[in-house]
């Protein structure tokens, strides 16, 4: 059984309390570590009277731990092995992990392009000299030191955004989620392997009391979670919520509708349906029940293979799990009208692997609170649109809008419950000069007045 040890600034810590991780079949696969809180404590001290490197040094250092990660063997692992055992070991489909990973090394490859975008054009360029800006003006500095990430588990991906804190000169400690703690270790692994200081980063698997208190104790925390996480801190001004996306996708009776279904079909099934950006929700202005329909046969088609298969697109998970979940969304439903219900298969091989089979669900309006549930699997509810009632809209991650109608499209960028608006695109779309839920560097920096004489 692989055994995985934290990451602190001494190094390996191994500790006697262990965690047992499953795979997605559901037999147990991997021991992590569980630290302390005494030694998290004294960690973040460390970390915080420790100097980090400067934004210049960063680059050229995180250049080589993208080398590293894709290159180097790592917990006897090289990249293709790693991704594998990922896949394995959470039920995401391997392209899904592979696609991760790149994000992981082109963001490594280029960590200061997204503070550059968010950075105000009246500060400073990051890591000028003082005597290089000018003489009355300001700085982009730290709203802190050290900034902590309690990740999730749903996709490799997420480790991709934490780089930007540490390149900023952010000692960081992440804590990882107990379903993937390989794609972190991997990656705090080529940091520290490419020059990042031990002291400037660390690994922290442990429990959820330790986990409070990180938070408790860092200047600035990234949280991940769902709805209890979002009441738990949505009155911390310090911690930043990534919560249930609720994207959702409109197909306004102007715009063509075969296309529309392209575009529900691509957000569905985006990351297997795990991500927050996945649609969860379809406005249709015309014909709901027609485009449900369709919309059913399309995602009917998507293949069952076990997660390390590369045709894989639907997540994999215990066969029990899988029961839940699929109990839970006809439950749901109710007396709605269901176009594709979700259906469990089991895989076969060791333990008790399934793969869940789409969902897709026909409501009778919009206000109806089941067009925002999400479950880790594609699940569509499918609502009728009223152009003169769009307040439905509000409350997305991201809100894409297949219309011709532009004075519609500003409407929506209006509302201040929305932090993406795509107009013509899926609600997966992404782009790396595009925000995912505004700039980080919002949360992580502020503007500081700076004058010097001539």
């Amino acid at each position: 059984m692989l055994d995985i040890a934290a990451l602190g600034p001494a190094g390996q810590y191994r500790t006697r309390r262990r965690t047992s991780v499953t795979d997605a079949s559901g037999v147990p696969v991997l021991e992590l570590a569980s630290v302390p809180g005494l030694v998290v404590s004294h960690w973040i001290d460390t970390l915080r009277g420790s100097e980090p490197l400067s934004v210049a040094e960063m680059p050229d250092v995180l250049r080589k731990a993208a080398d590293v990660f894709e290159a180097e063997e790592i917990l006897g692992d090289d990249l293709a092995a790693h991704q594998g055992r990922v896949a394995a070991l959470t039920g995401t489909p391997v392209s899904v992990v592979r696609e991760c990973d790149r994000l992981i090394t082109e963001t490594l490859r280029d960590v200061l392009r997204a503070p550059s975008l968010a950075r105000p054009t009246g500060c400073a360029a990051l890591g000028a000299p003082v005597p290089e800006t000018p003489a009355a003006g300001a700085a982009w500095c730290r709203t802190g030191d050290v900034f902590a990430v309690h990740a999730a588990g749903n996709s490799p991906g997420v480790h991709s955004m934490w780089l930007e804190a540490l390149a900023l000169g952010y000692r960081v400690v992440v804590r990882p989620s107990n379903r993937d703690p390989l794609t972190p270790f991997r990656l705090v692994t080529a940091l520290w392997q490419a020059g990042v200081p031990t002291t400037q980063l660390v690994l922290v698997p442990c429990d959820h009391a330790t986990a409070d208190l990180i938070i408790e104790r860092a200047d600035r925390a990234l949280v991940y979670g769902g709805q209890d996480v979002v009441d738990k801190y949505r009155n911390r001004s310090d911690v930043l919520i990534q919560g249930p996306g609720r994207s959702k996708l409109v197909v306004a009776a102007d715009a063509d509708r075969r296309a529309g279904l392209a575009l529900a079909v691509e957000g569905a099934a985006y990351h297997a349906g795990t991500a927050c950006t996945a649609t969860t929700g379809v406005l249709v202005e015309h014909d709901p029940a027609g485009f449900a329909r369709e919309l059913a046969d399309a995602l009917r088609e998507l293949v069952l293979v076990g997660p390390q298969d590369d045709a894989a697109c639907l997540p994999c998970m215990p066969e029990a799990d899988a029961e839940r979940l699929a109990a839970a969304v006809l439950e749901r439903a109710g007396n709605a009208t269901v176009h594709l219900a979700p259906r469990v298969e089991r895989l076969g091989g060791e333990g008790a692997l399934a793969t869940i089979t789409p969902a897709v669900v026909e409501l009778a309006s919009a206000k109806n609170p089941l067009l925002s549930y999400e479950v880790p699997f594609p699940c569509v509810w499918v609502a009728p649109f009223e152009r003169d009632a769009p307040d439905v809209l509000d409350g997305s991650l991201v809100l894409a809008l297949h219309t011709g109608d532009a004075a519609l499209v500003a409407r929506a960028v209006e509302f201040t419950a929305v932090s993406n608006v795509y107009w013509g695109r899926p609600t997966s779309w992404v782009h790396q000069d595009v925000p995912h839920d505004g700039f980080l560097g919002e949360f992580l920096m502020r503007a500081k007045g700076l004058a010097h004489g001539d």
